[in-house]
């Protein structure tokens, strides 16, 4: 009588290529300010404002002092 191996599932395989995930307040120590403390999205600078695209936060620059 002849035995076969019992058939396993494929392993599953891991993508070729990774995506890096968006960059996050955590990555850059001392630069907090470039991040929005409301939904975490990059500040963009607007002379003395930073101001969020995302959700509209925005800071004045006294306020960095």
């Amino acid at each position: 009588m002849k035995t076969t191996p019992p058939s396993h599932p494929p392993e599953p395989t891991a993508p070729a290529t990774r995506e890096e995930p968006p960059a996050t307040a955590s990555e850059g120590p001392g630069e907090h300010w470039r991040w929005c403390p409301r939904c975490s999205h990059e500040l963009h600078n607007e002379k003395c404002k930073l101001r969020c695209p995302r959700c509209h936060y925005f800071m004045s620059c006294s306020d960095f002092d």
